[in-house]
């Protein structure tokens, strides 16, 4: 959703994170003079053309990000008031807590440190999972070197692989190849 909104506009990101924008409004009595709330013959300046360009950006992002929930989910979010409102519901909904974060961080990098192809495990189901695996890495921004990637499943899949884990490091395909290719 963060990557949709930025792209479809900054400023619309912007009030996601930030919240809505509230024009300043003034009162003008007839003779140009500001007025006290409650004064006599005061009427409102209208809001800027800038006011008007960041409310639209605002409603903009309240109606995507409210959109883009799925409909099992829209109840939690139903009675919220404003899209950054929304977005923390949804940020605590999806990732968790801080400590479960940490939880989930610190299993990801025990199962990337310990992958090993299970013993039935096609070549196949074993990209599959390190590859899920080197996701959730990503996702919690936790980059690897290609090299490191590729030599993990590499290392991971077992001694039957032994010659062909021989020949491609003799290349330093390693080195260059994402893991992708490499499979």
């Amino acid at each position: 959703m963060e990557r949709y909104l930025k792209r479809l506009c900054k400023d619309v990101w912007r009030y996601v994170e930030e919240g809505p924008h509230v024009p300043v409004l003034t009162l003008v009595q007839a003779d140009g003079a500001q007025a006290r709330l409650g004064g006599a013959q005061a009427t409102m300046n209208r809001p800027t053309n800038d006011d008007l360009d960041k409310m639209e950006k605002y409603a903009i992002a309240f109606y995507e990000i409210s959109c883009g929930v799925a409909p099992d989910n829209f109840d939690i979010i139903i009675n919220c008031k404003s899209s950054k409102e929304i977005w923390d519901v949804l940020k605590n909904l999806y990732r968790g807590s801080e400590q479960a974060q940490d939880k989930k961080l610190t299993t990801t990098l025990n199962d990337f440190n310990n992958f090993k192809a299970l013993p039935d495990e096609s070549l196949e189901d074993s990209f599959k999972r390190v590859n899920l695996i080197i996701t959730k890495l990503s996702n919690a921004s936790i980059v690897r070197r290609n090299h490191e990637t590729n030599l993990k499943f590499m290392n991971g899949l077992g001694r039957h692989w032994t010659t062909t884990k021989m020949i491609v490091q003799g290349d330093r395909k390693t080195h260059t190849l994402f893991i992708q290719t490499l499979w």
